[in-house]
């Protein structure tokens, strides 16, 4: 009767090797999971870091040019000069007012001090009357930042008028 008691009481059992593999390829899997989140992450924190500092460029840019008189804010190549003669904000020759220009067609051109963003600017000197207003003039301002970002080309484009009252 004692040795019955006994072996009710008393369990010798332990983990089996099964229940121990099977424990390991759980924590496994969360681990690899966990590691794929946290480079997820960090892929995701230098994307918006680099979208945030071409933004910084392209706004410094924009304030410098926008500090400028208006005169001296210029297109350069002339390729948005006089491109609207109905003032219907439409480029007659079917083009953008040369807007989207980079490269050396860009109006101007800069480079940041660690050579990854390249700045262009471009003015369309169109001239164009304000809606109610024949004394004022708006030209128009696209700074364009590029970056490389994983060998993919990325942009930040930033649109803006400049207008000039009389």
């Amino acid at each position: 009767m004692e040795i019955e008691k006994a072996k009710i009481f008393y369990n010798d059992d332990g983990f089996t090797l099964i229940e121990a593999l099977m424990a390991v390829v759980v924590f496994s899997i969360g681990i690899v999971a966990f590691f794929t989140i946290q480079a997820a992450v960090i892929k995701g924190n230098s994307t918006a870091s680099g979208l945030t500092t071409s933004s910084t460029w392209a706004a410094d840019r924009v304030e410098r040019l926008l500090a400028m008189d208006y005169d001296l804010v210029d297109d350069t190549d002339n390729d948005g000069t006089d491109q609207d003669s109905d003032f219907d904000g439409v480029d007659d020759d079917g083009g953008d007012f040369g807007l989207d220009d980079t490269g050396a067609a860009a109006d101007g051109n800069a480079v940041s001090p660690d050579g990854q963003y390249t700045i262009f600017w471009n003015v369309a000197d169109c001239l164009t009357p304000v809606p109610g207003s024949s004394e004022s003039y708006v030209k128009a301002l696209r700074v364009i930042v590029q970056r490389n970002d994983l060998g993919f080309q990325k942009n930040v484009v930033l649109n803006y008028h400049i207008q000039k009252t009389f």
